[in-house]
C-alpha cells in the first residue's frame, strides 16, 4: 500500500505541474508597443468649408505612428494606433477662373489663395486596430484599422500666421487594411514592414453638386514592435 501511494504521488506531481502551466497565460498574450514612420500618399480632397480642392504633394509625406496592442495569443492582437505628420498641399478654389479677383476677408479662403496657393497642414489619425500574424523569423502580417483622420492647423505654406479654415479642421471617418512582413529578432522584438490602403469620407457640407467627398490613402510604413508582460 505504501509503495502504491508513493507511485501515485510521483505521478501526480508532474501532472499537476502541467495543469498549472496550461492555466497560465498563453505565450504571447501580453502587450505590444510599437513605433515607426511611413510614407503617405493621399488623393485629392474636396472641402466644402473652404470651397476648394486639396491636392497633395507627390513627394513622400512622412507620418509617425505609435500603437499599443493587447495580444490574445501569439498571432492576434487588438489595440489603438495614433499617427502624426506634416503634409504639403495645394488649394484650388472650386470657382477659379483666369480673371478671378482677390477674395474679400469674408470668403472661406484668404486673399493669398484667390487663384490657388501652397499650403501646409498637420495630419492626425486615431484608429482602433486588429492585427494578425507572427512567429519566429520571417512571417506575414495582416492588419485592419478604423477610426478618424484630421487635417488641422492648415495655413499658407510660407506664411504660418495666415490660417486656412478652422484650426481644428474636420474629423473624417477612415478605414484601412494592410499586409506585410515581419522579422522576429527575439520573442519580444519584431521588425515590421506593412503596406496600407485606406479610404476616408470628408465632410459633405456645402459641397457643389456632383463633387465627391471620399478620398484614398496609401501608406508604406516600417516599425519596431516591443513585447512586454508575456
Amino acid at each position: 500500500m505504501l509503495s502504491l501511494c508513493v507511485l501515485f504521488g510521483l505521478t501526480a506531481m508532474p501532472l499537476a505541474a502541467q495543469i498549472r502551466g496550461s492555466g497560465a497565460s498563453s505565450r504571447g498574450s501580453g502587450w505590444w508597443l510599437s513605433g515607426g514612420a511611413g510614407s503617405v500618399g493621399i488623393t485629392d480632397i474636396n472641402d466644402g468649408a473652404t470651397q476648394s480642392r486639396w491636392s497633395f504633394s507627390t513627394d513622400p509625406m512622412w507620418q509617425y505612428r505609435v500603437t499599443l496592442e493587447k495580444a490574445s495569443d501569439e498571432a492576434t492582437s487588438l489595440g489603438v494606433a495614433v499617427s502624426y505628420g506634416t503634409v504639403d498641399l495645394t488649394l484650388v478654389p472650386f470657382t477659379t477662373t483666369a480673371t478671378a479677383t482677390p477674395r474679400t476677408p469674408t470668403t472661406p479662403l484668404p486673399g493669398a489663395c484667390a487663384l490657388s496657393c501652397a499650403a501646409q497642414s498637420e495630419l492626425w489619425s486615431l484608429m482602433g486596430q486588429f492585427r494578425s500574424g507572427g512567429g519566429a523569423g520571417f512571417h506575414t502580417l495582416f492588419d485592419a484599422s478604423a477610426g478618424v483622420t484630421s487635417l488641422r492647423n492648415m495655413h499658407v505654406r510660407n506664411a504660418p500666421t495666415v490660417a486656412i479654415g478652422k484650426p481644428t479642421g474636420t474629423l473624417d471617418l477612415t478605414g484601412t487594411i494592410g499586409a506585410g512582413f515581419g522579422y522576429a529578432l527575439s520573442r519580444h522584438l519584431v521588425l515590421a514592414l506593412v503596406q496600407d490602403f485606406g479610404i476616408g469620407l470628408h465632410a459633405k457640407t456645402n459641397l457643389p453638386d456632383g463633387v465627391g467627398r471620399s478620398f484614398k490613402m496609401r501608406t508604406t510604413r516600417a516599425s519596431v514592435r516591443i513585447g512586454f508582460g508575456n
